[in-house]
């Protein structure tokens, strides 16, 4: 069935006025709006708890110590393989002689915090890493330690993320045996002991 010219013009008229009056209006309400942009070198905007930004390791809060122990369990867990460590072995404990990470091909999966076993290698609340290099972003054993100092950590560690995420506990046996007897003794015509 054809249409006729002129049939429909008034309807589809209508209708085009009714989307630029919708979308007027979604331009004047962003017109008298405040904005929201953030002037990022004079202020700074409040990074959300679970933000998650530059890796780097710590020190031991007691000893003073490094606390990576060369384990290269961030190495093998890393998606993209950009993170390099050797372990140095010691008397006491072994240590990370090299630790490398390429920072501009990070995927920022957090996956080399969840399995790091002391907590060495953790994310930062910060990105302020810009440069023009990209040579800069390959990050040795000493800048990720200086990282780790300069900027304020993240929420989440290593030993945090596996508590988490391990399933609850069954209750222990000799808690669930009195419970179990007040059960029986609760019940219509059973015995209590």
């Amino acid at each position: 069935m054809a249409r006729r010219i002129g049939q429909s013009f008034w309807r589809d008229f209508f209708q085009l006025c009714g989307a630029v009056g919708r979308a007027m209006k979604v331009t004047l309400l962003n017109l008298i709006r405040r904005p929201v942009t953030v002037h990022y070198p004079d202020k700074t905007r409040a990074y959300p708890d679970r933000y998650r930004g530059l890796l780097a390791l710590t020190y031991d809060k007691e000893t003073g110590e490094e606390n990576c122990i060369g384990c290269r369990l961030c190495e093998y867990i890393c998606p993209p393989q950009v993170i390099k460590v050797e372990m140095l072995k010691a008397e006491k404990r072994n240590y990370a002689k090299v630790f490398t990470l390429e920072l501009y091909a990070c995927e920022f999966c957090e996956l080399c915090v969840q399995v790091c076993p002391t907590d060495a290698i953790i994310m930062m609340k910060s990105f302020d890493m810009s440069t023009a290099d990209r040579r800069e972003l390959l990050l040795d054993k000493d800048r990720l330690h200086q990282i780790g100092l300069k900027f304020e950590p993240s929420w989440a560690t290593g030993n945090l993320l596996r508590d988490m995420q391990t399933p609850p506990k069954a209750p222990a046996r000799h808690e669930a045996e009195p419970a179990k007897a007040a059960e029986a003794g609760a019940k219509p015509g059973g015995k209590a002991e």
